[in-house]
């Protein structure tokens, strides 16, 4: 999962750190576009609002920052206090108005990075755990996820934000995270049809699957029907969720 390999200097997250920042930075210019009923309607993910999404990514922020804390200080500080909780406080926090949620969204962000900040040398590789993380993780791969959440959940909100607006390295980061978590998965193989690029899933023989690497990102995430995407036999493998 994680894309860093040295961090008693930090230099090897800047990359993330600074693509986290970019991704954030349009994120939040893109809710400044919202009004107060677009909020209501529904988003990309069934039985979420656009507000449920907006609640969601200000409460990762505030999420992650707890890990980071735990990092810095050696004091473990949970993600959340449970899933039930982080749950109630999505669905209480969706119905604000968008002023509420853009402010929370810019305060979250905002205290996250600031954390971020704060942690310096071995911080980084210090072992922390999500709720559903089955083992503990360095630190620094508390910046690829907060990168992953701001994107995907941006295309989320159907705002005109899509998979083909990722940057590029973003795209293949994800396709080769969901590689590595899919090996129980259908075999096949992915074919991208605009930049090279060839990924084998499972451990069998299987269908080539082509097209655009944003297509097959969003595809392979769970998002979408796979509308885009040419399959050699004619139809695509059952997925499943992911995560």
């Amino acid at each position: 999962m994680s894309t860093f390999s040295n961090h008693t200097d930090p230099a090897g997250s800047l990359a993330h750190l600074e693509e986290t920042a970019k991704a954030t930075s349009r994120y939040l210019q893109a809710l400044t576009f919202l009004k107060d009923e677009d909020l209501r309607a529904p988003s990309l993910l069934p039985g979420w609002s656009r507000g449920h999404v907006v609640t969601h990514v200000a409460r990762n922020a505030d999420g992650l920052r707890n890990l980071l804390v735990w990092a810095r200080t050696g004091v473990q500080t949970p993600q959340y206090v449970s899933w039930e909780q982080r749950d109630i406080d999505i669905d209480s926090g969706a119905g604000r108005p968008l002023s509420e949620l853009l402010e929370d969204s810019r305060t979250s962000a905002g205290r996250f990075m600031e954390e971020v900040a704060r942690l310096e040398g071995d911080h980084w590789d210090a072992p922390v755990r999500t709720l559903s993380s089955t083992s503990p993780f360095p630190a620094r791969d508390v910046l690829t996820s907060r990168r992953t959440e701001v994107e995907v959940h941006h295309a989320d909100l159907g705002s005109g934000y899509t998979a083909a607006d990722w940057p590029t390295d973003f795209t293949e980061m994800m396709i080769g995270r969901v590689q590595d978590d899919r090996t129980d998965g259908p075999s096949m193989v992915l074919s991208s049809t605009d930049t090279p690029g060839l990924w084998k899933f499972g451990h069998g023989q299987g269908p080539e699957i082509r097209g655009t690497k944003a297509d097959l990102a969003w595809w392979v995430i769970g998002r979408g029907d796979g509308a885009g995407l040419v399959s050699s036999i004619g139809v695509l493998p059952r997925l499943g969720k992911w995560r």
